[in-house]
């Protein structure tokens, strides 16, 4: 997938949501901003910095990039010491720091994983491993946050978990989060922006409220309603 005359930015403290039917070039566009592919012509700049400048480690540091419905986890692993790995690339001489663990504690209560610190990740329900792997991500206190599809295959409460997590990353680290997503009336009722994607091209990049279905119908190539109820923008 070619994206063509692709610009925008993501600003600390909002959620960017990126929408389009398969083949949009959303995944096309993450694989872009973390490094995966590189760039033919243009540049993707992380705090003013060339991202093909960064090292990895430095990469490491600056961008949590979450393949939720993806990462598979190794069944050795307790909750504790896999959401400690999120310090990993910040470690000196091999080792954790003392802040290191009080910041375990924290995001443990944040992510409401208290109670699960030493189950093992096999043991988990996929919304509470869900909750390991955000948890994992906010250790690195980094300020950009990268997920691809982190709410399909799950139901409506972990949505609402997972959403009401990146609200405090949003608000507690002023983190910009870049997210790509399928539902039409979740990315309208939780990010800020909305960036439409179709045939590799942006056709919409502006408020999520603002949003229209003549928009959406023709980038989905189907009829979307405006009918609304008191929880959802949207239907189709």
């Amino acid at each position: 997938m070619i994206l063509d005359d692709v610009s925008f930015s993501v600003n600390e403290g909002e959620i960017v949501g990126v929408l389009g039917r398969n083949g949009s070039g959303k995944t096309t566009l993450l694989n872009l901003m973390t490094g995966f592919l590189k760039v033919n012509s243009g540049e993707i700049l992380i705090k003013n910095q060339n991202i093909e400048n960064l090292s990895l480690g430095e990469c490491a540091k600056t961008i949590s990039y979450i393949q939720q419905s993806k990462q598979k986890i190794p069944s050795f692993y307790i909750v504790e010491d896999f959401v400690l790995e999120g310090r990993r690339p910040f470690r000196k001489f091999g080792f954790y720091t003392k802040e290191d663990y009080e910041l375990l504690d924290t995001v443990l209560k944040q992510c409401k994983l208290e109670d699960f610190r030493e189950r093992n990740v096999s043991e988990l329900s996929g919304g509470e491993l869900q909750r390991c792997i955000f948890a994992k991500a906010l250790m690195k206190q980094c300020n950009f946050f990268i997920f691809d599809e982190p709410t399909s295959a799950m139901d409506i409460k972990y949505q609402k978990e997972f959403f009401e997590l990146a609200t405090i990353a949003k608000k507690e680290l002023s983190a910009g989060i870049l997210l790509s997503i399928h539902d039409i009336n979740l990315a309208i009722r939780y990010c800020d922006t909305l960036i439409v994607l179709d045939s590799a091209k942006i056709v919409y990049n502006g408020k999520a409220k603002k949003i229209t279905k003549d928009i959406l119908s023709k980038a989905f190539d189907t009829r979307i309603s405006d009918k609304c109820s008191e929880e959802l923008h949207f239907y189709y």
